[in-house]
């Protein structure tokens, strides 16, 4: 039954802390930037993004069902991202790490 501890786990926001550390937003920037350069979907991650930095803490909460599947795939679990995305400053951490993978990226071919 591991399968429905981790889907209740995975629905209860009250096992997410209120604030995440420093050092779990430094993982979940680099996880994240790692699986979107992997994908090849820089570019198009980083547009939508900077669309979504003015806006980030009133609609952070609907990217959570959208998002929940691919999240779990690279180990995020979705309410800690949703704090993650609640601070304007994480995001743009996050597309700047982006940018950088590709800059680097191309740098090499």
């Amino acid at each position: 039954m591991p399968f429905l501890k981790k889907l209740k786990d995975f629905f209860d926001s009250k096992s997410v802390e209120s604030t995440l550390s420093p050092e779990r937003e430094n993982e979940i920037i680099e996880k994240t930037a790692l699986f979107v350069s992997r994908m090849g979907m820089e570019w198009p991650v980083y547009f939508l993004g900077q669309s979504y930095v003015p806006i980030s803490t009133i609609v952070a909460d609907t990217t959570l069902l959208p998002l929940a599947p691919l999240l779990e795939m690279i180990g995020i679990p979705g309410f800690e991202f949703v704090k993650f995305l609640e601070k304007k400053d994480n995001l743009k951490r996050l597309l700047n790490r982006i940018d950088e993978l590709r800059q680097l990226r191309e740098s090499k071919s």
